[in-house]
């Protein structure tokens, strides 16, 4: 056992049956500011589970939240370890260490608002295996990052490219996001609304919009090695190795991208869902029809069905591991 010294840290130790020494660090803060407890007191239990017992007036609530990281004498942070946590107004909390060594304790269920980005046609449908056109696409990442930023699309009438005017649909969108590096044209000034957009300038757009949203999926996936057909010199293939390295897009199963290709809307919403870490609540979904907005082209046996559900219906999401929506 041992008390934590200014920084929130205590050493403490035992020995196991076969008579090896082992020792944990164990290191208390307060959440919400970062600050090291002092005089927490800590001791190891016969089943390796870490006590915790927080110095007088220390609150723990939903308000006052509670971080226990535990690492070794390598300062390697240590899964799976039962950390108990008691306040003096006979509060009690009890969990497991993430994989950073990590608990913070109580559990708070976070929630956010994940708006509706993407909407169908006239005629009710989706077209899941329509192009996507860079208009749409404009306005896909437009509609995000001014709700992220509660900014307003602007009216298009500065919009910088020679064939957009400023009552075309899509004029605010591209004015909007040309002013955050996302939407760029091509070298004789255009922007090209109309045609279909391909899968490397679509990822090339995600990739940029991220570096402007700054939230969602970052987590590193270290499998990937490479498109065959995506060569060091190709002028998007770095936006591309990105957005593949953090698990936003798919090849194909004969190791190409297809970068020139155009890319569909079931793709693109597929994405977008990854790069946010926004997914679907698949039970909320079969209980809740008639609430939703549904298209007869997308069956719940299309691979995307669930994928284009999270990106039409604005919902508020618990922010668990899979999200689940709210009613």
């Amino acid at each position: 056992s041992g008390k934590t010294n200014e920084d929130g840290n205590t050493t403490v130790g035992w020995e196991d049956e076969d008579g090896d020494r082992w020792t944990l660090t164990v290191t208390v803060e307060d959440y919400e500011t970062g600050r090291p407890i002092e005089d927490a007191e800590v001791s190891i239990g016969k089943g390796g589970n870490i006590t915790v017992t927080l110095p007088d007036g220390t609150d723990m609530d939903e308000d006052n939240r509670i971080t226990v990281t535990v690492t070794d004498n390598e300062r390697d942070p240590q899964e799976d370890v039962t950390v108990i946590v008691k306040g003096d107004l006979g509060q009690r909390e009890t969990g497991e260490t993430d994989e950073d060594g990590k608990l913070t304790v109580p559990a708070v269920t976070e929630t956010e608002y994940h708006g509706a980005y993407i909407v169908g046609y006239t005629d009710g449908t989706f077209g899941p295996e329509r192009s996507m056109s860079r208009s749409e696409a404009a306005a896909i990442f437009a509609r995000l990052l001014s709700d992220k930023l509660d900014e307003r699309i602007p009216s298009g009438n500065n919009v910088k490219f020679k064939d957009i005017d400023p009552d075309m649909w899509y004029a605010g969108y591209v004015e909007y996001l040309t002013g955050y590096g996302v939407a760029v044209g091509y070298n004789d000034r255009s922007y090209r609304g109309d045609k279909a957009i391909t899968r490397a300038e679509f990822t090339a757009m995600a990739a940029r919009f991220f570096d402007v949203y700054g939230d969602g999926a970052e987590e590193i996936m270290e499998q990937y090695e490479g498109f065959y057909d995506v060569s060091d010199g190709y002028w998007a293939a770095e936006y591309i190795k990105d957005a593949a390295i953090h698990g936003w897009v798919e090849g194909y199963g004969d190791g190409t991208f297809r970068a020139d290709d155009p890319i569909d809307r079931a793709e693109v919403v597929t994405i977008v869902n990854r790069l946010l870490g926004r997914e679907a609540d698949e039970d909320y979904i079969a209980d809740n029809h008639r609430r939703l907005v549904m298209f007869p082209d997308v069956s719940s046996r299309h691979w995307a069905y669930y994928n284009v559900l999270e990106a039409a219906n604005a919902h508020t999401a618990n922010l668990t591991n899979p999200e689940t929506w709210e009613k």
